[in-house]
């Protein structure tokens, strides 16, 4: 019997959530009232679509709620949101339910609920606040992807995979280092201590291998441990700063405003600290705000006395000569305008900005931005979805980042006792072209490290896998049964 979600919620997100979930074969139940949207599902989508309101217990029953695996709710309303998981809760506990929400101050409440009771709810002596069990902020979540890249010097795209590794994406320049070598070669140099996790040319995506020749112009993924990121970028020709001290954010709204409060903070006692990792790394730098809103100027400048709120246009020349805007070493565009975002940091790196990441709407402006000369690009719906993604496929996997437009993705994952995969070699299970081990971590260890051929499987340790988008097969080598 196929695996099934139900998706209350066909906007952008929502859309995004069941093209993913359908190419891995899973049946997709999407639910919308509005009959603009539900046309666009039906032509976009190869799954059920229903025109009915998602709160109403008739609807979902004939969604087939009974049968469902899961739930996710990502209406534009946060209390539609919350209603329909506990409706769900209440007749079907065991369906796993993930609500969207968006109201700061719920989500500031609920997470800190399920963390006081976190125990009990393991235990199942207690439900999860309104019937949820995960719920998730976009701005919360963009907030902690835009600080972790600026802990790193916004150096490009970054994945932090914890263990001291990450994978930070980066360009082939014409003669540069890298241009016309294989990867063969590439690990020949004994100053090379990296690996290539996965090449992005200019019409496709690939895993490599020893055999594949990057070009200038291709997108490579490198695989390095974070204390060695300095050491990377001098030799592919592009040394980072030794410290980012001034930053100017673009957009006083929540987004920009986590942002900030993240770097005034030397201790992380707020709710959403487990979102942004461990704040002592990050330095004491100078902060500028600027945004159009006299009303969310007025509130920043409340929210933090040890910055500059500047009320203004960041396209006004004057405006940037006159507060020394050029000169920071980062800009930041958080505003929830996406387009003016990546127009803010495109022309902020012209005027002499050393780094900038901006705000995007969704991994599809990635190779915009990236012509644009926009060093980091977050982009909010894809983050979003790659949570709701990682709660769907089960307790194993514990992370997932989509990279290449979404068709690769990154997959951290617990190797079950009972997998196909627990106690072999990583030579007796590689797939060409389908996977790629990119760190192992033994059970009890607290160490990732990279793998060879000869490498042995750990039952119950970890891997980080780069993996085709949607290989659900190649993830329940590892994981056993998924979820979905």
């Amino acid at each position: 019997m196929s695996k099934k979600v139900i998706v209350v919620g066909a906007g952008f997100t929502g859309l995004q959530l069941a093209r993913t979930l359908v190419a891995e074969g899973v049946h997709v139940v999407l639910v919308d009232r509005d009959p603009d949207k539900v046309q666009h599902a039906r032509n976009a989508l190869d799954c059920t679509v229903v025109e009915s309101d998602g709160n109403s217990p008739e609807t979902l029953s004939e969604a087939g709620i009974a049968s469902a695996d899961a739930l996710v709710t990502l209406t534009d309303d946060d209390e539609m949101n919350m209603i329909v998981c506990s409706l769900v809760d209440a007749d079907y506990p065991e369906v796993l339910k993930i609500a969207r929400v968006r109201n700061y101050a719920y989500y500031l409440k609920t997470t800190a609920t399920q963390r006081r009771h976190a125990d009990a709810m393991a235990n199942g002596e207690r439900r999860p606040l309104f019937g949820v069990d995960h719920m998730l902020n976009p701005d919360v979540e963009a907030a902690a992807s835009i600080c972790r890249a600026m802990s790193l010097g916004a150096v490009g795209n970054l994945i932090d995979l914890g263990g001291g590794f990450g994978i930070v994406s980066v360009d082939v320049y014409p003669e540069g280092p890298l241009d016309g070598l294989s990867i063969r070669e590439l690990a020949s140099k004994p100053e090379w201590k990296y690996l290539i996790s996965y090449v992005e040319t200019e019409d496709d995506a690939i895993l490599p291998d020893g055999n594949t020749v990057l070009k200038a112009g291709d997108r490579v993924g490198i695989l390095t441990s974070l204390e060695d990121i300095s050491t990377l970028m001098e030799f592919i020709g592009r040394p980072t700063e030794e410290k980012l001290g001034s930053v100017t954010i673009f957009g006083a709204d929540r987004v920009g405003k986590l942002v900030v409060d993240h770097q005034f903070s030397s201790r992380r006692a707020s709710a959403f600290a487990h979102a942004f990792g461990d704040s002592s790394k990050a330095n004491s730098r100078e902060i500028v705000i600027i945004d159009r809103d006299p009303v969310r100027c007025r509130e920043a400048a409340e929210c933090f006395s040890d910055a500059r709120v500047l009320c203004g246009d960041m396209t006004d020349a004057d405006l940037v000569r006159e507060e020394a805007l050029d000169s920071s070493d980062l800009m930041v565009a958080a505003s929830g305008n996406y387009e003016s975002n990546l127009v803010m940091a495109a022309y902020l790196k012209t005027r002499g900005v050393k780094r900038t990441i901006a705000l995007t709407a969704s991994g599809e402006f990635d190779d915009v931005a990236r012509k644009l000369g926009v060093d980091v690009a977050i982009p909010m719906r894809d983050t979003i979805v790659d949570c709701i993604v990682s709660h769907l496929r089960g307790r194993n996997v514990k992370s997932i980042h989509t990279v290449c437009n979404r068709l690769f993705e990154i997959v951290e994952c617990e190797v079950a006792l009972g997998s196909r995969a627990a106690g072999k070699p990583l030579e007796k299970l590689s797939e060409s072209g389908e996977f790629l081990a990119l760190l192992v971590q033994s059970k009890g260890s607290d160490e990732f490290t990279v793998p060879s051929g000869k490498t042995i499987v750990p039952a119950r340790g970890r891997v980080v896998l780069a993996v085709r988008a949607g290989s659900s097969r190649t993830i329940q080598l590892f994981t056993g049964r998924n979820r979905i």
